[in-house]
């Protein structure tokens, strides 16, 4: 009997988590399309201290893996997260932790500003995330 009541109690508080981070980068014309990302944090055991793997779909085409560390070089709670594509094209996402982020991405061997695009957005339910990433 004890034991079941232990099962139900962890498998409420599983259901409780958060399931992932949505941001979302509105175009910087009016008439272009918005770019949403889907950040889904991987705990694992082989995680280091300040680097934490995450998952980051963009527009349900394309699933890279990203690895998040917090940013101590400015004075607000933040993190960065980056990924790169199998043809090199790097993916970054800054994100404070009241939700305001940028994302830019490179293409493959980028050295000058016209080879990026940055927009910036929003991201929802990273709470849960970020202080477990800035706790350290």
């Amino acid at each position: 009997m004890l034991e079941t009541i232990f099962v139900i109690a962890m498998l409420q508080s599983v259901e409780g988590l958060p399931k992932g981070i949505r941001c979302e980068f509105p175009a910087a014309d009016t008439g272009g399309k918005p770019v949403r990302v889907v950040l889904d944090p991987m705990p694992s055991l082989k995680d280091q201290p300040g680097l934490y793997r995450v998952m980051m779909e963009i527009e349900g085409k394309l699933t890279l893996k990203a690895a998040a560390q917090p940013m101590h070089a400015i004075d607000e709670r933040a993190v960065l997260i980056r990924a790169k594509s199998p043809r090199q094209a790097t993916v970054t996402l800054g994100m404070r932790d009241d939700g305001m982020a940028a994302l830019t991405m490179s293409a493959p061997g980028a050295e000058t500003p016209g080879e990026q695009s940055t927009r910036i957005g929003a991201c929802r339910g990273a709470d849960h995330y970020f202080n477990r990433w800035l706790s350290s």
